[in-house]
């Protein structure tokens, strides 16, 4: 089963890439235990490269967007994690007490919507080996991760287009956070509804 998680009950997801600092004057503060530690760090620009400060505070903001993109989407991507490993362990106790076939259809039917999301957001086809970038196009995490990549490659401003496909992946990110609020304001709770009256005391929460 592709969306298995496994004996770990854990999904491998992309990283959320650092960001890379524009040249300037940064205080760095290390805590160790109740005493901080500050000194100034000067960042220099690279003499070599022909990007302008306009150019670089300009691919920075952008690279800000796409980080907080990034963000967004794992965050969504892990409340859908916690709210599937909950239907789970609430499925186990349906088909336990036995005579509650319906809740279980109906949190299964909760979990294949839940997936159908997070499909937008991350490739649940992975398997870890080489080939899955050839077998397997990115979803939106991947595909910020990649185009990070790309703006933040040289010392110049992001192009038209960087900033057009941004702009696509983002609302895909936001439409997805919007259908998973829906589904766990509508369904879900609708779900815990009926829990609670079967007498189930663990609850699904988002």
């Amino acid at each position: 089963d592709w969306y298995d998680m496994g004996s770990d009950r854990e999904r491998s997801a992309v990283g959320i890439a650092a960001l890379r600092y524009p040249p300037g004057t940064y205080t760095v503060t290390l805590e160790v235990g109740d005493e901080d530690y500050s000194q100034t760090l000067n960042v220099i620009k690279d003499p070599n490269s022909e990007g302008s400060m306009n150019d670089i505070m300009a691919q920075f903001a952008l690279a800000q967007e796409i980080r907080a993109d990034q963000l967004l989407a794992a965050e969504t991507v892990n409340r859908i994690e916690w709210v599937r490993r909950q239907l789970y362990d609430v499925i186990d106790i349906l088909d336990d007490q036995g005579s509650s076939e319906d809740l279980v259809e109906t949190a299964g039917t909760i979990d294949a919507a839940l997936v159908v999301i997070e499909d937008e957001l991350l490739q649940l086809q992975v398997t870890g080996t080489g080939q899955d970038q050839v077998r397997y196009p990115g979803k939106v995490l991947e595909r910020l991760n990649y185009l990070l990549g790309g703006v933040t490659t040289a010392d110049f401003r992001p192009t038209d287009q960087h900033m057009e496909v941004q702009t696509i992946l983002r609302d895909i990110a936001n439409e997805a956070k919007l259908d998973l609020d829906a589904l766990l304001e509508g369904d879900l709770s609708e779900l815990n509804n009926a829990l609670t009256e079967r007498g189930v005391n663990l609850l699904v929460s988002p």
